[in-house]
């Protein structure tokens, strides 16, 4: 008899939101989307910040992203925004995905 496997509702219907102050913002993690977030990283002719500022755009939509550019977030705060969308995207914790990139660092 043939194994069944079942994809847990939750995974498919409940997606990653993030909090900023007072707002809940909800974390775009299609696969499409992270597809082209992940080709963002890619590209080496792409300046470092706009790649971070395409993240959110891609993860929080272009109006989250327009409402957090003007909250002018100091760059530490900024930074950390990206790695927790990045890591809702994913579907990774942030804990996870940073020691994933500070490891990859260490190894090249």
């Amino acid at each position: 008899m043939a194994k069944c496997y079942t994809l847990d509702k939750a995974l498919i219907c409940e997606g990653p939101e993030i909090r900023i102050g007072d707002k809940l913002y909800r974390v775009d993690d299609r696969k499409k989307t992270v597809v082209k977030m992940m080709d963002l990283t890619k590209n080496e002719d792409m300046p470092g910040d706009k790649i971070m500022e395409e993240t959110i755009k891609l993860g929080l939509g272009a109006a989250a992203a327009k409402e957090v550019e003007q909250m002018e977030l100091p760059f530490a705060a900024y930074t950390k925004l990206v790695e927790l969308v990045t890591a809702a995207m994913i579907g990774e914790e942030p804990e996870e995905l940073n020691a994933r990139f500070q490891g990859g660092k260490e190894s090249q």
